[in-house]
């Protein structure tokens, strides 16, 4: 196996319509695995997580549309059903790779990962999901989503500087029990300097707020299509995959495994990467 590359190279990778920006760790001689972002999040936020898994696997993690510093287009009404961003890694793992790839990812990016995996099974060599969103189809207009929505709409976007930012977000909200570190990688992925010298939100509030209404429900019933081994981390405070969810899962797919995390909520894979990361790499050394 190659030498072990500690960080990664930031390249843009052309579609049709524009283009997705990717952190890869190179790893040649190992087989491909994509991690997802969550809605409102950027690929460099899970580099904590994503850096020791490049000692086995050929690493990348992409910015997904209307994040980070990709260019597809996030235009309203685009967000629907949350097809786009299974198109998107589609269209991504065919150009990542002729053999299937493994794909891993975290609340929309985790959701995003099994649609993707139901309609092209034969692209999908392991599926790793953390904290999916997976709400039952009798929450399809449930209050959850659409609070978070309207916070998202008032989310300030701008700052004078990163330090403002860093020092406006630490402590406070979600963020109350990120490491620093995470913290500056979440933001270094999800800030674009503007010509005056301040800082805005790479995701803008109202496409994040849009991704959060259009939370689609009774996405489990999409496992059925699928062919490769299947594992689900999730938190028991708060968790977005709900228990009617993973039950269907698990009698579509009998194997699949499914690791609660007790006392943990949805941002797992930031407050417990080593943990997750541990489970990750025993399950595909058995997968």
């Amino acid at each position: 196996m190659s030498e072990f590359i500690a960080e990664p190279r930031r390249t843009a990778l052309p579609l049709q319509d524009g283009s997705l920006s990717i952190l890869e760790w190179d790893n040649p001689e190992a087989a491909v695995l994509h991690f997802a972002h969550a809605n409102g999040f950027n690929a460099e936020t899970y580099k904590t997580l994503l850096t020791p898994l490049a000692r086995n696997w050929h690493v990348i993690a992409s910015d997904q549309r209307g994040h980070g510093v990709s260019t597809l287009p996030a235009r309203p009404g685009m967000a629907k059903g949350w097809n786009i961003f299974a198109e998107d890694l589609l269209a991504l793992a065919d150009r990542l790779s002729s053999q299937p790839v493994i794909l891993v990812g975290h609340s929309l990016g985790a959701t995003a990962s099994l649609m993707a995996a139901a309609r092209a099974p034969e692209k999908v060599r392991a599926l790793a999901l953390i904290e999916p969103v997976l709400p039952p189809l009798s929450a399809q207009d449930h209050g959850a989503a659409k609070s978070l929505a309207e916070r998202a709409r008032r989310r300030r976007d701008s700052f004078a500087s990163f330090d403002e930012a860093f020092e406006s977000y630490r402590g406070r909200g979600i963020f109350a029990t990120w490491p620093p570190e995470t913290l500056g990688d979440y933001l270094r992925g999800g800030l674009i300097a503007e010509k005056d010298g301040s800082m805005r939100l790479a995701c803008a509030p109202q496409w994040e707020a849009e991704i959060f209404d259009d939370t689609r429900a009774g996405v489990a019933a999409l496992a059925g299509t699928i062919t490769c081994p299947i594992l689900i981390l999730h938190g028991t405070v708060a968790s977005t995959s709900s228990t009617s969810e993973l039950e269907t899962i698990r009698d579509l797919q009998p194997q699949t495994r499914i690791v609660a995390f007790e006392g943990a909520g949805h941002f797992l894979p930031v407050e417990q990467p080593d943990a997750v990361r541990k489970e990750v790499l025993a399950w595909l050394a058995g997968a």
